[in-house]
């Protein structure tokens, strides 16, 4: 019996050169892939770090410019988080929901899993030296998990990469560019790295040409019954399948073209009207109420009231 084989491949540029302000990405981007995997092809999806977005674009601030206020003061005081970097948040429109200390259960969990005595080492001392994680609301709702996506990876000492201004639009231009450059019509999703329970996982920020959530809830299962499902998050499960080959220290590789996907290009949905909507607003507040005093029943009489009291100042 033969069957047909179902695959997806990704397929990291490893080329591409250091990014500067003004570089054009999507000639960079057609260049490596000629070099590298026979160049694009109709379909293909483009996974970009949003580092190199911000870079292109010019999105770096260099630690010496920025100049803390009192209110960035006072937080660092209190929690031992850079001062200036607390005011890099202010100053990209970020609110800061909560910030999370990295001493105790988090820092041991951290040098837990660290490789060996040696990078152990190097764990404790960016943790002492971090102190602490903020996560913060953007001007657009969006909820970050880490700094406003503020980054210092990947940079010279005392520079740091802001995320791009609007990511949607720029995944739209870096695609419309490649159209014009071969001819080949492609999907841009720009991903940058969250925290999650027990690690770190790569979201996308910003798309053009896919639909970032699948359609399917509530179609039938192998056994014709409506499933509770299908609502796949298609563009953070694609950033997630590129983020093993973007590698999170010294890969290099900050471009990866998944191929084999099978999707319906969309012109009109992207990340910021698709996925934003859901999170945002009074509908999002309301949502968060209902799940603590829906939570409550199942609990113990002391957490019962704590979880009441808690939907309250939502």
């Amino acid at each position: 019996m033969h069957f047909d084989m179902k695959k997806i491949e990704a397929l990291g540029l490893q080329t591409i050169s250091e990014i500067k302000p003004g570089d054009n990405l999507a000639e960079i981007i057609r260049e490596a892939a000629h070099r590298e995997i026979g160049g694009l092809q109709d379909k293909d999806i483009l996974i970009l770090t949003s580092k190199i977005v911000s870079k292109a674009e010019g999105r770096t601030r260099k630690m010496s410019d920025v100049v803390p206020g009192k209110k960035a003061l006072a937080i660092s005081k209190k929690t031992g988080k850079d001062a200036k970097w607390l005011q890099m948040i202010f100053d990209e429109g970020h609110e800061i929901l909560a910030i999370m200390p990295l001493a105790g259960i988090i820092e041991r969990y951290i040098l837990k899993s660290s490789k060996d005595a040696a990078s152990a080492r190097c764990s404790k001392d960016l943790v002492e030296h971090e102190q602490a994680l903020c996560i913060t609301r953007g001007k657009d709702g969006r909820i970050h998990t880490c700094d406003a996506g503020i980054d210092g990876s990947n940079h010279p000492a005392g520079t740091v990469s802001l995320l791009p201004e609007d990511p949607d639009k720029a995944a739209k231009d870096i695609r419309d560019r490649i159209r014009r450059l071969c001819g080949k019509e492609v999907a841009v999703i720009l991903a940058d790295t969250e925290m999650m329970p027990f690690g770190t996982m790569d979201l996308a920020v910003g798309s053009s040409g896919i639909s970032p959530v699948s359609k399917m809830f509530g179609q039938k299962d192998l056994f014709g019954r409506p499933k509770f499902g299908g609502i796949d998050l298609v563009a953070n499960e694609l950033s997630s399948a590129a983020a093993i080959l973007f590698g999170q220290t010294g890969a290099g590789i900050p471009v990866v073209v998944v191929r084999g996907y099978d999707y319906e290009p969309n012109e009109t949905e992207n990340i910021s009207n698709t996925i934003l909507p859901m999170l945002t607003g009074a509908g999002a507040s309301n949502a968060l109420k209902a799940t603590l005093r829906a939570t409550a029943y199942a609990r113990p009489l002391k957490q019962r009231i704590l979880l009441k009291i808690a939907s309250w100042f939502v």
